[in-house]
């Protein structure tokens, strides 16, 4: 973002033009996941996710972008619990990878 709009993403004021259009392209992405791998949820995490009002509008734009052409619950009626941050806070690598490892160890 900074390469396109002179700026890092976390100096750019909420109303800025540029989150608007990277929602756009986050939810293309969603809208060509939900469609090729049906996905039981999605995580979006890392970077520009930390803008954590993006969420309701890319939420908004995928379900504008699929057109009704899936007809899941779901994504029409539960998009707020289908597409998500990361639970496990700023690290979700490093303590997802941990909680298998444990889960590993105790098996």
């Amino acid at each position: 973002m900074k390469a396109r709009w002179g700026a890092p993403a976390e100096q750019l004021e909420r109303d800025h033009p540029a989150w608007e259009l990277e929602a756009g392209y986050i939810a293309l992405a969603m809208q060509a996941i939900i469609c090729t791998l049906t996905p039981q949820r999605i995580i979006l995490g890392g970077g520009v996710m930390d803008a954590d009002f993006l969420f309701p509008i890319i939420r908004q734009k995928t379900v504008e972008k699929l057109n009704g052409y899936i007809q899941a619950a779901e994504i029409l009626e539960g998009i707020d619990e289908y597409i998500v941050p990361p639970g496990l806070g700023a690290h979700p690598g490093i303590f997802g990878g941990k909680a298998l490892a444990q889960l590993a160890a105790d098996n």
